[in-house]
Protein backbone atom coordinates (compact mmCIF):
# COMPACT_ATOMS: atom_id res chain seq x y z
CA UNK A 1 0.00 0.00 0.00
CA UNK A 2 3.03 2.46 1.03
CA UNK A 3 4.27 2.28 -2.58
CA UNK A 4 0.71 3.37 -4.20
CA UNK A 5 0.67 6.22 -1.59
CA UNK A 6 3.90 7.22 -2.72
CA UNK A 7 3.25 6.28 -6.55
CA UNK A 8 0.28 8.41 -6.00
CA UNK A 9 2.03 11.28 -4.32
CA UNK A 10 4.51 11.53 -7.41
CA UNK A 11 1.90 11.52 -9.68
CA UNK A 12 0.16 14.51 -7.73
CA UNK A 13 3.36 16.14 -8.65
CA UNK A 14 3.93 15.35 -11.69
CA UNK A 15 0.62 16.35 -12.74
CA UNK A 16 1.33 19.91 -10.75
CA UNK A 17 4.56 20.23 -12.85
CA UNK A 18 2.90 19.71 -16.08
CA UNK A 19 0.21 22.24 -15.35
CA UNK A 20 1.85 25.67 -16.33
CA UNK A 21 -0.71 27.93 -14.80
CA UNK A 22 -0.71 25.81 -11.53
CA UNK A 23 0.41 27.90 -8.23
CA UNK A 24 1.55 26.40 -5.96
CA UNK A 25 -0.66 26.49 -2.38
CA UNK A 26 1.45 26.45 0.82
CA UNK A 27 -0.87 24.51 2.45
CA UNK A 28 -1.25 21.50 -0.23
CA UNK A 29 2.35 21.55 -0.90
CA UNK A 30 2.48 21.07 3.75
CA UNK A 31 -0.24 18.17 3.22
CA UNK A 32 1.41 16.83 -0.12
CA UNK A 33 4.89 16.95 1.83
CA UNK A 34 3.41 14.76 4.65
CA UNK A 35 1.78 12.44 2.73
CA UNK A 36 5.33 11.78 0.40
CA UNK A 37 7.18 11.23 3.97
CA UNK A 38 4.57 9.09 5.09
CA UNK A 39 5.15 7.27 2.22
CA UNK A 40 8.77 6.65 1.75
CA UNK A 41 10.21 4.87 4.54
CA UNK A 42 7.40 1.95 4.16
CA UNK A 43 7.83 2.10 -0.01
CA UNK A 44 11.55 1.44 0.19
CA UNK A 45 11.43 -2.32 0.31
CA UNK A 46 8.72 -2.44 -2.60
CA UNK A 47 9.79 -3.91 -6.27
CA UNK A 48 8.64 -0.64 -7.47
CA UNK A 49 11.33 1.65 -5.35
CA UNK A 50 13.94 2.37 -8.01
CA UNK A 51 10.84 3.41 -10.42
CA UNK A 52 9.56 5.82 -7.94
CA UNK A 53 13.09 6.94 -6.92
CA UNK A 54 13.76 7.62 -11.17
CA UNK A 55 10.51 9.18 -11.17
CA UNK A 56 10.73 11.80 -8.20
CA UNK A 57 14.59 12.74 -9.18
CA UNK A 58 13.10 13.15 -12.78
CA UNK A 59 10.80 15.85 -11.31
CA UNK A 60 13.99 17.73 -10.08
CA UNK A 61 14.92 19.69 -12.56
CA UNK A 62 11.24 21.12 -13.71
CA UNK A 63 10.84 22.23 -10.01
CA UNK A 64 13.93 23.98 -10.02
CA UNK A 65 12.71 25.68 -13.25
CA UNK A 66 9.41 26.35 -11.72
CA UNK A 67 11.17 27.55 -8.64
CA UNK A 68 13.48 29.79 -10.43
CA UNK A 69 10.27 30.80 -12.62
CA UNK A 70 7.96 32.00 -9.21
CA UNK A 71 11.03 33.98 -7.92
CA UNK A 72 11.67 36.22 -10.33
CA UNK A 73 7.94 36.53 -10.52
CA UNK A 74 7.80 37.48 -6.53
CA UNK A 75 10.82 39.69 -7.25
CA UNK A 76 9.58 41.57 -10.23
CA UNK A 77 6.11 42.10 -8.10
CA UNK A 78 8.10 43.32 -4.99
CA UNK A 79 10.09 45.72 -7.09
CA UNK A 80 6.68 47.16 -8.58
CA UNK A 81 5.19 47.43 -5.01
CA UNK A 82 8.45 49.15 -3.82
CA UNK A 83 8.21 51.82 -6.63
CA UNK A 84 4.86 52.67 -5.94
CA UNK A 85 5.78 53.34 -2.79
CA UNK A 86 8.60 55.20 -3.39
CA UNK A 87 6.16 57.07 -6.08
CA UNK A 88 3.73 57.40 -3.29
CA UNK A 89 6.12 58.91 -0.73
CA UNK A 90 7.27 61.55 -3.17
CA UNK A 91 3.63 62.49 -4.08
CA UNK A 92 2.97 63.08 -0.11
CA UNK A 93 6.33 64.84 -0.01
CA UNK A 94 5.03 67.00 -3.29
CA UNK A 95 1.79 67.59 -1.61
CA UNK A 96 3.28 68.95 1.42
CA UNK A 97 5.50 70.92 0.19
CA UNK A 98 3.40 72.79 -1.95
CA UNK A 99 0.85 74.19 0.70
Amino acid sequence: MSEGNLRAAIEQMEAWMADPSWEPDPEALAEWHTRFQAAVAPARTSEGWTDLVARAHALGPILEVRTMQLTRLRDEIRAELDAQERGNRALRGYGASSR
